[in-house]
């Protein structure tokens, strides 16, 4: 019973507060009968996005938006612009990811438990729904590496945690990439026949598979934290462990499982960061510490590039970079009085 207890609360924080454990694609399962086609919506109005505010929060979780700024760069050092919210919209919006050409972001929203997968322009005045499932939800979306296909952490009606599943970026198409679970993060190497997953089982541990294969999963480390994302090329995964000091530290394997290796510590207590590649090829990565938008690459520490304060940022967490690293998405708490 503990174990299903615990399985059950970490499902529920990966699925819904997003803080914690918070092209050729195989032809599998079809679409639930609950899936229907995207549709553009307008914006709450003022009393929708009440009872949405006081749904979310019924459903424990946290009122969070997606902000946007554009990134200028000389070099390798970066400067940020103007921050506007781009969801603005009470209720949880969580989990960004840009589009492969970088004119939008996918996101995990609702103001319930189960969760829907959305598109939005930059700036949200596009808002398309990808799923609409009142039963399940859907979280953890990303474009995949072959392209023309996205996708997300599937979680069935009255389950926990989720299964890897495929939809066209329209949406319209779900099906099962994978029937391992639960999970509540994941990653594809870059032919996609390969996956590393956060499997919520006790304890939480990182584990790495062939899609394809009839073998078992070699578990790579226990107790990860909860942000799991593949390099920019595919060839490996990097995630988190705990230090000693309360802090975390990042650490990356290949997708055997076979090398994992200690990268760098993550700054101050930050566990969450966004990875993308610079013009030259080099991995580098973002986190916020206290407030503060630092970057890094492997070769050269953790600087400060802003204070994100200044902008009226608070409760930062997630972080995504758009491919032609022009814009930078930021998860954070919606705007007091909202």
């Amino acid at each position: 019973m503990r174990l299903i207890a615990t399985l059950a609360g970490l499902a529920l924080l990966t699925a819904c507060s997003g803080e914690a454990p918070d092209e050729d694609a195989p032809e599998s399962e079809t679409a639930p009968a609950t899936d229907t086609a995207p549709a553009e919506e307008p914006a709450a109005e003022a009393g929708q996005a009440d009872e949405g505010e006081d749904d979310a929060a019924a459903a424990g979780m946290p009122a969070v938006d997606i902000y946007m700024t554009q990134l200028s760069w000389v070099g390798d050092i970066p400067a940020i612009g103007e921050v506007a919210n781009a969801t603005g919209r009470a209720g949880y919006d969580n989990q960004p990811a840009f589009t492969r050409d970088g004119t939008g972001f996918y996101f995990a929203s609702g103001d319930t438990a189960n969760t829907d997968i959305w598109r939005c322009s930059l700036d949200c005045s596009q808002r398309t729904r990808i799923t609409d499932t009142p039963d399940a939800g859907e979280y953890s979306p990303r474009p995949t590496p072959s392209g023309g296909i996205i996708s997300y952490l599937y979680q069935p009606p009255g389950g926990y945690g989720g299964q890897v599943w495929y939809d066209d970026p329209a949406g319209g198409n779900a099906r099962a990439a994978s029937e391992a679970g639960p999970n509540g993060y994941y990653a594809f190497n870059a032919d996609m026949t390969r996956l590393a997953v956060f499997a919520l089982q006790e304890p939480v541990a990182l584990q790495v598979f062939g899609r394809f294969e009839d073998t078992e999963a070699v578990t790579v480390a226990e107790n990860i934290g909860r942000a799991l994302y593949a390099a920019p090329d595919h060839d490996s995964v990097y995630f988190t462990l705990p230090r000693e000091d309360g802090g975390f530290a990042l650490h990356e394997t290949d997708f055997g499982g076979e090398t994992s290796a200690l990268v760098f510590d993550m700054p101050g207590e930050a566990q969450d960061y966004a990875v993308f590649s610079l013009p030259d090829g080099r991995d580098a990565f973002f986190a916020v510490d206290q407030g503060v938008l630092m970057m890094r690459t492997r070769e050269r520490p953790w600087h400060s590039v802003a204070d994100l304060g200044v902008h009226g940022l608070d409760g930062i967490t997630r972080l995504a970079v758009s491919p032609d690293l022009t814009h930078l998405a930021i998860v954070a708490n919606e705007p007091a009085g909202d």
